[in-house]
């Protein structure tokens, strides 16, 4: 492609954000980062991988904060520190070359360079059944129904809670993103499609008549 494009995929938990992601990125071809953050992050804070992966896309308990003496003293949590790290990557990896990138925030990150913003979503039941038809062996039998809703919620509610502390934005809001959207309607291909005829015919300018 001739131009640089960057496009940044916020996601429902279950929506399908990183199989459209890889699969935009495999269609554009160009660099995709989802979970390739966990190792970066490793690297720039000296974490355990494992504890990256328990801790990213989370926002710090205002429980922790301190107090002495009447003077609010502000510790950073791991959550701020894999999160600053993040960020930093983030606007690298942006200035460098044309990429995909699902989560963390990076459509608010990105906010000052043109990018294309997606979030996407499904109904809560289609993305049950769709976590629930990713299982394998033994986690598919041990895994009810009522058991995979009640993590794809807290999955949300964590997200949730990350981006609108971090960006002080609306999470899934449509001002914040130039599409929205729903995967059970649109298929992950279907997705892909409208997501590349997009840029292709718009580039993420605006249309609107002067």
């Amino acid at each position: 492609m001739s131009n640089k494009v960057i496009v940044t995929i916020g996601r429902e938990f279950g929506s399908g954000g990183h199989e459209v992601g890889k699969r935009l990125a495999t269609e554009l071809g160009i660099k995709f980062y989802d979970n390739e953050f966990i190792s970066m992050a490793v690297q720039k804070t000296g974490f355990h991988e494992d504890y990256v992966k328990n801790n990213e896309e989370k926002a710090p308990d205002f429980a922790a904060s301190a107090l002495f003496s009447g003077i609010e003293l502000y510790q950073p949590s791991p959550y701020d520190k894999i999160q600053a790290e993040e960020y930093k990557i983030i606007r690298e990896i942006a200035t460098e070359d044309s990429c995909v990138i699902v989560g963390r925030g990076a459509d608010y990150i990105l906010r000052d360079q043109s990018h294309v913003s997606i979030f996407l979503f499904a109904p809560l039941e289609d993305r049950v059944k769709r976590k629930l038809a990713l299982l394998s062996g033994q986690d598919a039998k041990n895994m009810t129904p009522a058991q995979m809703e009640k993590i794809v919620k807290q999955m949300d509610k964590q997200r949730r809670r990350y981006y609108e502390y971090y960006t002080d934005t609306k999470w899934g809001d449509r001002d914040s993103y130039d599409l929205l959207i729903n995967t059970s309607r649109a298929g992950i291909d279907g997705a892909v499609k409208i997501i590349k005829t997009y840029i292709e015919s718009s580039r993420g300018e605006s249309m609107m008549p002067d």
